[in-house]
């Protein structure tokens, strides 16, 4: 089991166009949509994912660790910086809201970063870049915290573009939900 990384899921958002929680939406008896993305990293990691984000208590616990969030209202970036931080290693971060991401892709990302060791990240990409499915190295830390102190929250241009390397994954693993329809 690796020890060099720390699996994390992003718990934050107000989830305003579902109508609900949506990371509490059933998908199956007694199976919540954050359930997906933290089955798909404890296939790798065992349990050891932590959840990161402003999400209700019972949606954080799912997980096995709940981080406080060090950044409160940075959205993603926040959650990233906070889980770089606490672990202080690389971590891989799935968006809570990822009903069909697998353990296939969670490898996939990390045979990539394996073989690119000097990448400040490795991020899944269908048509786009997808910067909440990826690994991040505990060495953009610095870079991140440095966009949030002056307000940046996008993460699509926040890691120089040459230090990223991307991993093509499914688009339906990549396909997140923001409202009801978007269910599987």
């Amino acid at each position: 089991m690796r020890r060099d990384i720390a699996p994390v899921v992003l718990v934050g958002g107000a989830s305003s166009r579902f109508g609900s929680d949506k990371l509490r939406a059933s998908l199956a008896p007694g199976v919540w949509l954050v359930d997906r993305p933290i089955a798909a990293l404890r296939a790798v990691f065992g349990a050891r994912v932590a959840a990161v984000g402003d999400a209700e208590p019972e949606v954080s616990a799912r997980a096995d660790v709940v981080l406080p969030d060090r950044y409160p209202g940075a959205g993603p970036a926040g959650g990233i910086v906070t889980a770089l931080e606490w672990s202080g290693t690389d971590v891989l971060v799935l968006a809570g809201d990822l009903p069909e991401v697998t353990e296939a892709s969670v490898r996939a990302l990390m045979e990539r970063a394996d073989d690119h060791r000097d990448a400040l990240a490795c991020l899944a990409r269908t048509r786009k870049t997808e910067p909440c499915i990826g690994i991040y190295r505990a060495q953009s830390a610095g870079l991140l915290t440095e966009r949030l102190s002056q307000g940046w929250r996008s993460l699509h241009d926040a890691l120089p573009p040459e230090r990223v390397e991307l991993v093509r994954i499914p688009d339906r693993e990549a396909r997140n939900v923001n409202s009801q329809a978007d269910l599987p």
